[in-house]
């Protein structure tokens, strides 16, 4: 696989990065019910709670969260993505979920929400500056009644500190993705490029997709929390479990939640 150089992501690349035609049959999309059990072992909410599911791509774990009782909104940046989450809302006759387009730094929401979900980054590090990525941050806080959670799935500071730069892949059911990852020491980005390959009559081998994401440790999370009145309640494995962090895990569950 190529390797995209830091000068080849563009500043605002989550614009392009998620087409439709590269995110309905990424290897993740396979396992959106095992997520969704996941983040609800993690975060318990209440029969019927009200959920707001940030950067919700093509609405898979809206649509689940709705289809098991919960009043949902999704928002993303994309209306081809959207397109694709209303219509399968609708193939699936589920009700209880409502889809937005928005760039959730300019999102104002009011405070009826039990619970924010981040999963699979949810747009957090995403921005072009620190206090365009706090937004999100702020976002979270004003959407959340008073107890109310927040779940981010991010990628682990620790292991790209430690183990990048790194070549990987994921596999799905007719989808192969390739993975550049590597980590600018300096901005503290996870850089680097993805491309999904796509089994079928023909192989399809796109050009590579390049992303910057900002990363944060517990403590800079800690901090973040604390300035919109928030605290870091906890950090959680992959399996779910409440343990600080290892440099040997890719990725970390970090919950919210508002005084």
């Amino acid at each position: 696989m190529e390797q995209a150089g830091a000068a080849e992501v563009q500043p605002d690349w989550y614009r392009s990065a998620f087409s439709a035609a590269t995110t309905v049959d990424r290897p993740w999309a396979d396992q959106t019910e095992a997520e969704i059990d996941r983040a609800l072992a993690m975060m318990r909410p209440g029969d019927g709670a009200r959920v707001l599911d940030l950067a919700c791509g093509t609405g898979r774990h809206s649509i689940e969260l709705a289809r098991r009782g919960f009043s949902v909104l999704g928002v993303d940046i994309a209306s081809d993505l959207l397109e694709i989450a209303v219509g399968e809302a609708e193939r699936l006759s589920v009700d209880r979920v409502d889809f937005k387009e928005v760039d959730l730094r300019t999102l104002d929401l009011e405070p009826e929400f039990d619970l924010v979900l981040n999963l699979n980054d949810g747009a957090v590090g995403y921005f072009e500056t620190e206090e365009e990525n706090h937004r999100t941050f702020e976002v979270i806080a004003s959407a959340l009644r008073p107890g109310g959670g927040n779940l981010m799935q991010l990628p682990n500071v620790l292991y790209a500190e430690n183990h990048l730069p790194q070549k990987t892949w994921i596999e799905g059911e007719g989808m192969v993705e390739l993975i550049d990852h590597r980590w600018d020491r300096r901005s503290r980005c996870l850089e680097g490029a993805t491309t999904p390959i796509v089994f079928g009559d023909h192989v399809s081998r796109p050009e590579p997709i390049p992303f910057r994401q900002r990363l944060y440790s517990v403590d800079e999370l800690t901090e973040l929390y604390e300035s919109v009145g928030m605290t870091l309640a906890n950090v959680f494995r992959g399996n779910g479990k409440p343990r600080p962090p290892k440099d040997t895990q890719f990725e970390v569950f970090v919950e919210g939640r508002k005084a």
